[in-house]
């Protein structure tokens, strides 16, 4: 297996601006393109869920997905995600999350691959919600949108 290091790109500032008067956001926008390495899924490789088969389109066990916007954030946070009136999340649960930057325009614009690094440091589930350390690095607040898969087998 070979390793391939990538130089990230300059960093550059964009801004969008709305009407005048309207706050305006930065965006780590990528004005070059990162290197780019891509793989094929080895088939042999995955592995079924119990009581599954790869051609199901399912996972077994209850859960779902959920997209939070965080809001426009920059440094470490810890985000705690609470469900008072829906209690699915226990500390049992297994709670995936995938944090990117997030396209103006609310949750349903999607995310984008900008040149701010997102990292996810700890995810903690928890009675009633889920904790998630995460870093924002960029100089300013830029959107944060957090995708939480739940899966309580």
């Amino acid at each position: 297996m070979s390793t391939n290091q990538i130089n990230g790109p300059e960093i550059i500032v964009a801004t969008r601006s709305g009407r005048e008067g309207a706050m305006e956001m930065a965006s780590s926008a990528v004005a070059m393109p990162f290197a780019r390495i891509e793989q094929d899924i080895d088939e042999m490789a995955l592995v079924p869920l119990p009581g599954s088969s790869l051609q199901q389109s399912f996972l077994k066990g209850y859960g779902y997905t959920y997209r939070a916007n965080w809001g426009a954030l920059h440094g470490q946070w810890i985000l705690s995600l609470n469900s008072p009136r829906f209690p699915a999340l226990t500390p049992r649960s297994r709670v995936f999350v995938t944090i990117s930057e997030g396209a103006a325009g609310g949750p349903d614009a999607g995310k984008f691959i900008g040149a701010a690094r997102y990292t996810v440091h700890n995810v903690a589930p928890r009675a009633n919600g889920v904790d998630v350390w995460v870093n924002i690095e960029w100089g300013t607040d830029i959107l944060l949108y957090v995708d939480y898969l739940v899966i309580n087998a």
